[in-house]
């Protein structure tokens, strides 16, 4: 299991996860409104061959707030500190959804500290974002109400969201569609508690201001390190369209694409056989890099 660590940027306190020194670097950053230990199945299957980092961005988890500072050049300038003077060599940078994003700008402007990317998962471009679709917008809209609330509070209004169930023609109530019992209740509630609403206020702003820089003509080109397009299944929830996935071929320079048939957005977001497929599927990279 990682240890939890500290580390200030400078401008803000950053809580992280810690493996092993049992091989190169390998730095995992997490999606909107989580925390590092979404990825504690992947963390276990990666630390017997990686030496595993894993931040919790500001504003999540036990990281420190920063009132009104939630756009992803925020994001991207702590974890190009953080790689700097905590990592120290060059990383394979795993990042899903937000997390994918902030690889991108990071690999393109902080060259040096990046070794390879993993996008998993995450959109290359502002256009047709996917936090705009009506029903991600809901949910952001629902998760910035709940951000900072009680926990019991929180686990019960998740229980009630509507979500999109593959094959239903209408969005179900998620206690019915995941199971009243789901751990994922309990864990996503311990997430906004933990959340600065303020966060969530910066994604429903929407992507011109949020990503403000993410421009892929001018990133994507300069990332001179192999990139993995790790794409889930638009039938289960993707959010990396095929749109991107050809601007992403098109514009970087070492990309492959992989598409895991079956996976949702969530990708290695509970353990079991889907974090496996995972694995699976970034190995063969790793290897090459």
């Amino acid at each position: 299991m990682p240890r939890e660590r500290r580390f200030h940027t400078g401008t803000v306190e950053l809580n992280y996860g810690e493996g092993p020194a049992n091989g190169p670097p390998f730095v995992i950053l997490h999606g909107g409104s989580g925390s590092w230990r979404y990825a504690d199945a992947l963390v276990d299957l990666l630390v017997e061959r990686w030496h595993v980092f894993a931040p919790d961005f500001r504003g999540h988890g036990r990281s420190g707030h920063v009132h009104g500072r939630y756009r992803l050049r925020d994001y991207a300038e702590d974890t190009a500190a953080f790689l700097g003077h905590v990592v120290r060599e060059p990383a394979v940078v795993y990042g899903h959804s937000l997390g994918g994003e902030v690889a991108i700008m990071v690999a393109a402007q902080h060259p040096a500290s990046v070794r390879a990317v993993i996008v998993g998962d995450a959109p290359l471009s502002k256009e047709d974002h996917a936090t705009e679709e009506p029903g991600h917008r809901a949910m952001n809209e629902l998760w910035h109400r709940l951000a900072g609330r009680p926990m019991a509070e929180i686990t019960a209004a998740l229980k009630e969201m509507p979500v999109a169930v593959p094959g239903a023609a209408a969005r179900v109530r998620a206690g019915d569609a995941f199971g009243e019992d789901s751990p994922w209740f309990d864990f996503q509630a311990e997430n906004l508690h933990r959340l600065d609403p303020g966060m969530l206020a910066a994604v429903l702003e929407g992507p011109e201001v949020m990503l403000e820089g993410y421009e892929p003509d001018t990133l994507l080109p300069a990332i001179t390190c192999p990139v993995l397009l790790l794409q889930a299944d638009a039938a289960v929830g993707s959010v990396l369209s095929d749109a991107d996935v050809e601007i992403g071929l098109r514009l970087l320079p070492r990309a492959i694409h992989l598409r895991l048939e079956g996976v949702g957005h969530e990708l290695h977001g509970q353990a079991g056989p889907r974090v496996q497929r995972v694995l699976d599927a970034i190995v063969p990279f790793l290897e090459t890099v």
